[in-house]
């Protein structure tokens, strides 16, 4: 969805845990990204990498960066990209919407679940409930999940019916073996129904990728004018969610009218049928 040329520009060595910066004539090497749920007050930022402040070391979200690094170095990669420490507030408006870009021209993705400590408890984590962590599962070509003490679990073509069961997501995706392309667009949007982000608008930008729109954050924006103009840019480019979700030009210019209530509302009669279909085409074979 994404041409290879949309990397990061910023990228942490992982063999000196400093952040490495490099400009649009470079040619970004191999790297691996991580994918995490961020804890308050605890996340290292890009100037806290860059000039080792002596606080720094005493949040665990450093350990977690340290931890990273060392997989990634032992799985043969110097650079890694972490989202807390390599995007900073001057460029968040020109990143945020290449981040699906990001992860798809990854060599890899390290998921640190940091609520499970087997995998019995796998499917349990809170990871997947989370908005952001969408497009880290679907973009990258491999994925690879480890628990609180980073132990490994497995990949997601490994644990592929574990995590369909879990976000409906469908096993043929996540193994490889089906592209996105394949799937319809009112399909993808349907994984995001039961998935939250902290800021209820994050939800909108998290799925841009996801669905190849388009839509850059602006500062201090209601969550209801940010999935409308998600709203706007899937119709403009998709039409015939005119009829598939009801929406319209017309309704936008509705101040009080709400892309997300609404067009949820049609997702979830549309999830529950798909489902549903699953269930009797699994015990009809």
């Amino acid at each position: 969805m994404f041409p290879v040329d949309v990397c990061p520009h910023t990228l942490i060595d992982t063999q000196t845990i400093k952040p490495v910066e490099f400009t649009k004539t470079d040619t970004t090497p191999p790297y691996a990204v991580l994918s995490h749920r961020w804890v308050e007050g605890e996340e290292v930022v890009y100037e806290e990498l860059l000039h080792a402040c002596p606080e720094m070391y005493q949040k665990s979200g450093y350990q977690k960066i340290k931890n990273a690094c060392q997989v990634a170095s032992q799985g043969g990669y110097r650079y890694i990209w972490i989202d807390t420490c390599c995007i900073t507030e001057t460029d968040r408006q020109e990143n945020i919407p290449k981040m699906y870009g990001f992860y798809q021209n990854s060599a890899i993705c390290y998921v640190y679940l940091m609520d499970v400590s087997s995998k019995q408890q796998f499917r349990n984590s809170r990871w997947f409930k989370r908005g952001w962590t969408l497009q880290e599962l679907v973009a990258p070509r491999t994925v690879a999940f480890y628990d609180v003490h980073w132990w490994y679990l497995g990949d997601k073509h490994e644990l592929r019916e574990d995590i369909s069961q879990k976000t409906t997501i469908p096993a043929d995706i996540l193994s490889g073996t089906k592209s996105i392309q394949e799937i319809t667009i009112i399909d993808r949007m349907t994984w995001a129904l039961e998935r939250k982000t902290t800021k209820r608008q994050d939800l909108a930008h998290c799925l841009q990728g996801l669905l190849g729109v388009t839509i850059e954050p602006k500062d201090k924006e209601f969550w209801l004018e940010a999935f409308n103009r998600l709203g706007r840019a899937l119709l403009k480019r998709y039409p015939e969610l005119e009829k598939e979700l009801g929406i319209s030009d017309a309704l936008f210019s509705d101040p009080d009218y709400s892309f997300q209530d609404c067009a949820w509302d049609r997702l979830m009669e549309i999830r529950d049928k798909m489902l549903e279909e699953r269930f009797r085409q699994r015990f009809t074979r």
